[in-house]
């Protein structure tokens, strides 16, 4: 049996006892195994963003220190669980399935501040905001998450998504828009065009989440030969971790779906329906840098990342070892301190970490970011250390999940050993559709797992 996208249906016994499976394995294998000490140390902690990061280290610090002075900045009334945009793409979840408003999930006797930093100041501890002027601290939580690029890509244009069809799902609103264009794809055929980008970003897997959900659902709906999927990746491979890339090739090699390697994403010409791609030359071999254009019907697009402007442009963003700016905070990969200022912690998208930026590495990241700030707080030497653990939930097609887990070694870390996980499964689709958002609204984000 099937739904509407294809999915399989779970008779109700088997889907109780699978879920329950799976998401007690997850939680188990995943929990943190310390527990953050209680402290009566003082300090005015400020936290700078209010996603996945800030809510769950404010909620862990404001029950660890028994006089919490906590200040928390975010411009946002709508909290987005953000992992959930590949499936409101592939018509699984609802738009307000993914969304909770910011006022009901941070902690009660946290000072919220709904306001943009503009300007940071480590070296005199202060930030200022667009509204509330300047604010001092005493150690600072960063965790601003990112920005989306979008004028680095000729043509295109954050507000306009959708016009000449064109999409990206890392944008609440586009997402929406690309399930209709899905379904629409199906009727109408064509090419259909998928790109990642040349930078650093969040959940890297998702380009090819919603381009193999894609061919799945027309493949479903008996549209799959009028149909010509393309994928184009600014990298030389499909994934940093080499279990998941062969897995990846044979899925790609099996479904008939090109790959075009070093391929960056130059322009979009939206009324004429073209996009042009850059072949990144071989400065060894002597070659140069060749433009591709090509029609497409349908095309998803992925923007460059970086940190905020804010970030980018202040001294957080300078490396100590080399003097240079970088696109993200400069950030000890163990202990997630700030690689310049020792009254900074850095996690989540923002930190320049050398690992995947996902939900599932900051659920790991935010106890060990708490423990060590309050550590820091004492005067004492940080001493938890991040292994870089990340998830990667790479939807294959309906009803199945190749979950992607792995660590700063690039070695896989099974939450649920007793799978092959170099082969996607039905427990990592029920992990990824029924457990993970639950888990991070009610348990994650309150600093309970």
């Amino acid at each position: 049996m099937t739904n509407q996208t294809g999915s399989p249906l779970l008779t109700r016994r088997r889907f109780v006892a699978t879920a329950a499976i799976t998401g007690a394995g997850y939680l188990a294998y995943r929990a943190v195994r310390f527990e953050i000490p209680s402290s009566s140390a003082r300090a005015k902690v400020l936290i700078v963003g209010g996603g996945a990061a800030g809510i769950g280290v404010a909620a862990r610090l404001h029950r660890a220190l028994a006089h919490p002075d906590i200040t928390l900045i975010d411009p946002s009334s709508t909290h987005y669980y953000q992992p959930g945009f590949t499936l409101v793409g592939a018509g699984v979840f609802e738009p307000n399935q993914v969304m909770r408003t910011e006022a009901e999930l941070i902690p009660h006797g946290v000072r919220w501040i709904q306001d943009r930093v503009v300007d940071a100041d480590p070296d005199h501890k202060r930030v200022t905001t667009a509204a509330h002027g300047s604010l001092d601290y005493d150690f600072m939580v960063l965790c601003p998450g990112l920005q989306m690029n979008f004028g680095a890509v000729e043509g295109i244009d954050r507000a306009t998504l959708g016009a000449g069809n064109v999409h990206c799902i890392y944008d609440f609103e586009s997402a929406q828009k690309c399930w209709r264009a899905i379904q629409q794809l199906s009727q109408t055929g064509g090419r259909a065009v998928f790109s990642d980008t040349w930078t650093h970003l969040k959940c890297g897997g998702a380009p090819k989440k919603i381009n193999l959900i894609a061919e799945d659902y027309c493949r479903r709906n008996g549209a799959r030969d009028k149909v010509d999927f393309r994928f184009f990746s600014a990298s030389d491979r499909m994934f940093e971790v080499p279990l998941f890339r062969q897995r990846l090739e044979q899925i790609y090699a099996e479904r008939n779906i090109p790959v075009a390697f070093s391929h960056r994403l130059k322009a979009v010409d939206t009324g004429a329906r073209k996009v042009t791609f850059e072949k990144q030359g071989n400065l060894a071999a002597g070659t140069n840098i060749e433009r591709v254009t090509m029609d497409y019907e349908f095309l998803h697009i992925v923007p460059p990342m970086s940190a905020p402007d804010f970030v980018k442009q202040s001294p957080l963003s300078v490396n100590p070892a080399t003097g240079s700016r970088e696109d993200w905070a400069p950030t000890d990969k163990s202990t997630l301190v700030h690689a310049k200022y020792a009254n900074v912690m850095s996690l989540g998208d923002v930190a320049g970490t050398p690992t995947s930026k996902t939900a599932a590495a900051i659920r790991v990241q935010a106890p060990i970011v708490t423990a060590n700030l309050i550590a820091l707080m004492e005067g004492k030497t940080p001493r938890y250390q991040y292994d870089g653990y990340t998830a990667c939930p790479i939807v294959t097609q309906y009803g199945k999940v190749l979950l992607a887990e792995f660590g700063y070694d690039k070695k896989p870390h099974p939450s649920l050993p007793f799978l092959n996980p170099g082969r996607e499964h039905l427990a990592g689709w029920l992990l990824k559709v029924h457990v993970l958002r639950p888990m991070y609204f009610d348990g994650m984000l309150r600093g309970l797992v």
